[in-house]
């Protein structure tokens, strides 16, 4: 009997401890993304958009972690005193270097995060609607765009293992989104997201290998 309850012991202790080092989970994002223009361009303002997609999220017990995300984000900006609109909507794939300050386990968890920002353009239109990228032989804005993602926020433990996301980020474009001889216009833009995060699985570091739930 007493082995028994000694090897119950043993089951529950281990499998508390597994559950405890669940680092990896997963999740959607929404958010509102504010763009505009820098470079050879005049009388442009800030334009609301949508970002919208799902995150994977990686935490050590340093502090140290990563973000993967896929999202589909509005940038562009309002041009010609805010009559009309340059639409440019991308996929972005940020890859995003973070550490989470307190402990590993706190239910609050404040964080900053800085990386790379993969741009892909899948659409450029006015306010109407309206297709301005040109046909396919001729394009106006370039299909590829680099940026620097960077910005901070907090991870809050809603109940156990799902965690709310919330940043604040600055995504600044390395590259010239147009075709145009003439001109430099580059993307530039904050965002304001909130994530819903639940587990999926542990990460080893030393095996390389994640196991899942």
């Amino acid at each position: 009997m007493k082995n028994c309850i000694f090897l119950l012991l043993v089951v529950v202790f281990c499998s508390s401890r597994a559950q405890a080092q669940e680092n990896v989970s997963i999740g959607p994002l929404v958010g509102l993304s504010i763009a505009n223009f820098r470079g050879d361009v005049a009388n442009t303002d800030w334009k609301p958009g949508l970002t919208i997609g799902g995150f994977y999220n990686y935490s050590s017990e340093s502090g140290f972690g990563f973000s993967g995300q896929l999202l589909f984000t509005q940038l562009g900006a309002q041009i010609n005193n805010k009559t009309n609109e340059i639409n440019l909507n991308y996929i972005q794939a940020p890859l995003l270097a973070t550490f989470f300050f307190g402990r590993y386990g706190d239910r609050l968890r404040p964080k900053i995060f800085l990386g790379p920002n993969l741009n892909f353009l899948v659409g450029a239109r006015d306010k109407n609607g309206n297709n301005i990228n040109g046909d396919s032989n001729n394009r106006i804005y370039a299909p590829f765009d680099l940026g620097l993602t960077f910005g901070g926020g907090l991870n809050y433990r809603l109940q156990q293992k799902i965690w709310l996301n919330f940043d604040v980020r600055y995504g600044v474009g390395l590259l010239d989104v147009t075709r145009l001889d003439n001109a430099k216009i580059r993307n530039n833009n904050w965002g304001i997201n909130v994530g819903l995060s639940f587990p999926l699985g542990t990460y080893n570091k030393h095996t390389g290998r994640l196991r899942t739930r």
